[in-house]
């Protein structure tokens, strides 16, 4: 099975509150060009979004992953790779044990090192707006050898900037799929149209 593709340069994220059309908007960010796209595992109906995904053939992977059996199920749904918001140990061991990618988030210094030491497929820097494109440069000065995924109230125009500053890849929430679940298709072509916008915008570095 794929796990989390190194070459890619951008992360689509599903987070909803309420339920709905999780599965086109999934599918609104791959067909705008996202190679790795991630739902949320407080999303309603994550899980069945994931197993039906990966039955699609995309690289999808869960989000919000802070108990070990959590990452059980969401390899039993398929998931590709598994993503936490902070560092949790627990979940970075079984993962392990399971044998699927885990992107471990990560704020300071401290907690990078640490998701690093770990063996993380990457580190995930959130909430990144908190310190912007010039906090991830400064932290990469003496951690050169860490991923770093910036993710967490990131615009569209901004990536371009992450991804100077350092960041091997950077996710997109909200900026790209909104804040809930797309109810026709008017709004699945916005996030197609968002998702095409943001992959042309770093053309040159895919």
């Amino acid at each position: 099975m794929a796990g989390w593709d190194a070459s890619a340069r951008l992360l689509g994220i599903v987070r909803y509150r309420d339920a709905g059309d999780v599965d086109g908007a999934l599918g609104a960010l791959v067909r705008g060009g996202l190679r790795l796209v991630e739902v949320t595992l407080d999303t309603p109906g994550a899980l069945d979004a994931v197993e039906r995904g990966r039955r699609s053939g995309w690289t999808i992977g869960v989000g919000t992953v802070l108990e070990p059996d959590q990452v059980d199920r969401s390899v039993e749904a398929g998931a590709a790779f598994v993503v936490t918001p902070g560092l949790v140990p627990g979940v970075v061991e079984r993962a392990h044990e399971l044998s699927v990618d885990v992107v471990a988030g990560a704020f300071t210094p401290t907690e990078v090192i640490l998701a690093h030491a770990m063996g993380v497929s990457a580190v995930k820097l959130f909430p990144a707006s908190m310190g912007g494109p010039s906090y991830l440069r400064a932290l990469l000065g003496p951690l050169g050898g860490v991923t770093l995924v910036p993710t967490g109230g990131i615009a569209v125009h901004e990536v371009t900037a992450y991804l100077n500053a350092g960041a091997a890849c950077v996710g997109l929430g909200g900026a790209l799929v909104g804040e809930r679940p797309p109810a026709n298709d008017t709004e699945l072509g916005v996030i197609i149209e968002r998702a095409a916008a943001a992959v042309a915008a770093i053309a040159d570095r895919l």
